[in-house]
């Protein structure tokens, strides 16, 4: 007895902000230049008001009804951004109530960016062969525009919002394989949301400084470009081969590569420095944009959707990015 994932729906913000967009405020790169910089044509933005929870609700409700799930079913929820509604009671616990869970519904906030949906799915995995459930909702996002400064076109080419909900349950037939997973701490401030929470707190002088740019209340994404490439460059093919080691497999034995969608550039360059077929590297960036957590599980929905993928196919899905941090599994369906 193990666990699968049985369902995928997600949501994604009805604003788009296009190329034409940025470039509008941006006259010195033209929308071509943005598109080949990030590989990215448009992105969801969340309304003024509206944060993970929010969208995290509305993906929740569209699993519920397009795959005919009773909320009484759900045994425990992990919610997953790096956005949260407070740093107490857990986001989780008020989406129990938001959502219409049973009150035996665990609950519980896993805040992680980009190998967030990794770190989910072996919790979920976790407390199904543990016994505790037979079926865990995980909900993964982000509402990342919240913290990009406007005149940061480096991060606002890059990052979208959007929230996927996993439905992982209790099934005979496994099919979510071994994890390998990784941290490096020591390169955190490479990739971090600044002016925000207990060690640097969005102060009066912040908000301030920030007038002008929204307050920026929420922090501020920042990020050193060229240390997070090599941070992926050096890590992802490891944690690839690591994960195809433990479970006895080869590059050719991989139906399909489910990566974390980070950019354009970096997809591309994972790809030729892995050597894997085009037609095996599932790209959805274009249109989806790097929604963080959201991204893998929005790939792995919509390559279903397309029929790329068929019935007794290995994929592998990996995610890396902020902390650093990194996790891979190989899934079949």
């Amino acid at each position: 007895m193990g666990a699968r994932i049985k369902a995928i729906s997600y949501h994604l913000p009805e604003a788009v902000l296009t190329n034409d967009d940025l470039s509008s405020q941006f006259p010195e790169y033209t929308k071509a230049e943005i598109l080949r910089r990030s590989g990215i044509s448009t992105r969801h933005i969340s309304a003024e008001n509206e944060l993970a929870s929010d969208l995290a609700v509305k993906a929740a409700e569209e699993l519920f009804i397009e795959h005919h799930i009773e909320k009484k079913e759900i045994g425990f929820l992990l919610f997953c951004a790096e956005v949260l509604d407070r740093a107490g009671p857990a986001t989780a616990c008020m989406l129990q109530d938001r959502i219409g869970l049973p009150t035996t519904t665990g609950a519980m906030d896993i805040p992680l960016g980009c190998s967030g949906f990794l770190y989910g799915l072996l919790l979920a995995k976790s407390l199904i062969v543990s016994n505790a459930v037979d079926n865990v909702l995980l909900l993964t996002g982000s509402c990342e525009s919240k913290l990009l400064h406007p005149e940061d076109l480096d991060l606002r080419m890059l990052f979208g919002d959007g929230m996927a909900a996993t439905l992982v349950s209790r099934s005979e037939n496994e099919n979510i394989g071994n994890f390998i997973f990784g941290t490096d701490g020591s390169g955190w401030e490479d990739l971090a949301i600044r002016g925000c929470n207990a060690r640097e707190l969005a102060s009066a002088k912040w908000l301030k400084e920030n007038e002008e740019a929204r307050g920026m209340a929420y922090g501020r994404y920042e990020m050193n470009g060229p240390a997070v490439l090599n941070f992926t460059l050096k890590n992802v093919p490891n944690m690839v081969k690591e994960v195809l080691e433990k479970e006895h497999l080869t590059m050719e034995d991989i139906d399909l590569f489910i990566f974390h969608q980070a950019s354009g550039f970096i997809l591309e360059t994972l790809g030729k420095k892995m050597k894997i077929p085009k037609e095996k590297l599932f790209v959805n960036i274009r249109e989806k944009a790097n929604t963080l957590s959201a991204t893998v599980p929005i790939a792995l929905r919509d390559a279903m959707d397309a029929g790329i993928t068929k019935k007794g196919n290995r994929i592998l899905l990996a995610g890396f990015g902020i902390g650093y941090s990194w996790g891979a599994t190989i899934i079949s369906i």
